[in-house]
């Protein structure tokens, strides 16, 4: 079988997954469905416009610390490369259903003249920056509200624990890989091991072990400079809350009458569904955050409220960014076309 059709197979094995995620997510919400899609019909103008503005400053910060790692070794790498590169991962990432988004990162940070090795560190050590800030700051903000979260959740303390004890576990393993020496030590023997047990899975082993000393090489560089980490988990920070902040506008926008939550609480929450969906593998996470957020949302509001705002959530993270990288994609094959054949002339 070829690498072709196992992608394909692959794809559309993910793809029926998440039909099926989505399906029993549509069976256990059916009644809500249409107080849902009135309470969609009445979205004003002013909120898709907002959603709109929350995708634009989500990408700016994802580019400036794409730009501020490359920055570090590539002083030559500009900053709107990084803005265009968030859009591009985007795109991959919804197209491919999850999987695509760390290879569009690294291709297109080597189309900036960023060798494959480095591009490759980099991207991993953005990635583990991403997890271990949205770890930190879910549990910031629920030790900040936790009266609340204790009152109104009190049946779902045990699990919220669990779960955050599995978010700090994830986080803490992606930093020692990154950091700690012995681990690709130990990462190398478990690799040999498996070698002699499976000898089909060379190659792949053999890649994984190279991008293991790319991404202790580069963290290595990064974790000298600690002004350098500190705009990251800042920038890290102010990414998240452009996106946390979707539920309340929404909400907000929605009623007239008062919240049972204010808008930390509320922005706690979202935090704490995205958390906690984290740990629960999907493609790109579809159909997880969706469960958490309306279990967590239907406690205090209506269940079509919930549904509405995760419904709009998910536009925003998701959809909406892919249609505009979709153009940015679009907009980097036409300009490569037009160097190959002024190239080819």
């Amino acid at each position: 079988m070829s690498d072709t059709t196992k992608k394909r197979l692959k794809f559309a094995g993910k793809l029926l997954f998440v039909c099926l995620l989505l399906g029993i997510l549509y069976y256990s919400f059916r009644d809500s469905m249409g107080d849902m899609l009135t309470e969609l019909a009445g979205v004003s103008p002013q909120v898709v416009l907002s959603l709109f503005l929350t995708v634009i400053l989500y990408h700016i910060c994802e580019g400036h610390i794409t730009w501020l790692i490359v920055h570090k070794t590539h002083p030559e790498y500009p900053r709107w490369k990084g803005f265009c590169n968030a859009f591009y991962c985007s795109f991959y990432k919804t197209a491919t259903l999850g999987s695509g988004s760390g290879i569009a990162g690294i291709y297109y940070l080597n189309k900036a003249g960023i060798p494959v090795p480095n591009a490759t560190g980099m991207y991993f050590f953005q990635y583990i920056v991403h997890k271990v800030s949205m770890a930190f700051f879910s549990m910031l903000l629920f030790l900040v509200t936790y009266g609340f979260i204790h009152a109104s959740f009190a049946d779902y303390q045990g699990y919220i624990l669990l779960g955050f004890a599995g978010v700090c576990v994830i986080a803490g393993v992606l930093l020692a890989v990154a950091t700690v020496p012995w681990m690709q030590t130990a990462c190398n023997l478990l690799a040999n091991h498996l070698r002699a047990k499976h000898p089909s899975w060379e190659e792949k082993l053999t890649g994984a072990g190279h991008k293991l000393a790319q991404l202790q090489a580069e963290s290595r560089s990064l974790l000298k400079d600690p002004l350098l980490l500190l705009r990251l988990f800042l920038c890290n920070l102010l990414k998240f809350t452009t996106w946390y902040l979707i539920p309340w506008m929404v909400f907000r926008s929605s009623t007239t009458e008062s919240l049972p939550f204010t808008a930390l609480q509320c922005f706690s929450l979202t935090a704490l569904s995205q958390s906690l969906a984290g740990i629960i593998s999907t493609p790109a996470g579809i159909g997880s955050v969706e469960a958490v957020f309306v279990l967590l949302f239907r406690r205090l509001l209506p269940e079509a409220k919930a549904l509405s705002a995760v419904v709009l959530y998910r536009f925003d993270t998701m959809l909406l960014p892919c249609a505009i990288g979709a153009f940015f994609v679009l907009g980097e094959r036409i300009v490569s076309l037009h160097r190959k054949k002024r190239t080819a002339d």
